[in-house]
């Protein structure tokens, strides 16, 4: 599983890939990488979520501990790139509206640079 360091607007980016199958076997592992990446002072976070093709509730669970640990830490954090059905199961679950979304990297980077840029609080 690939991962990614840069820097993005002089803060430290992370994207990590996930796994083709997000579950039971997977999930504790992704959760562990997202979690030390957020603790290794990452200020954005990102999955890529292009090669994930199923997922099931161990594997929504571990975005969702990813979610709540950046939270908790004021890292931003997104989703990019769902295949179909992925996208399909975020809608279904909710998790979409708990969760960003961006169908691209640079989607992904524009948005949460407005969103930073229009809270200058939070950018230090």
């Amino acid at each position: 599983m690939a991962q990614l360091r840069f820097a993005w607007r002089g803060r430290k980016a992370e994207i990590l890939a996930v796994p083709e199958e997000l579950d039971l076997i997977t999930a504790d592992s992704l959760a562990t990488r997202g979690c030390a990446a957020i603790s290794r002072c990452a200020q954005l976070l990102l999955l890529d979520l292009s090669g994930l093709s199923f997922c099931d509730a161990r594997g929504l669970g571990a975005l969702v501990k990813i979610a709540n640990h950046a939270e908790a830490a004021g890292c931003r954090y997104g989703l990019i790139a769902p295949q179909s059905q992925v996208a399909k199961l975020l809608r279904i679950t909710g998790l979409d509206q708990r969760m960003p979304v961006f169908s691209t990297l640079n989607e992904a980077l524009t948005r949460l640079t407005v969103r930073v840029d229009a809270a200058p609080a939070l950018a230090n």
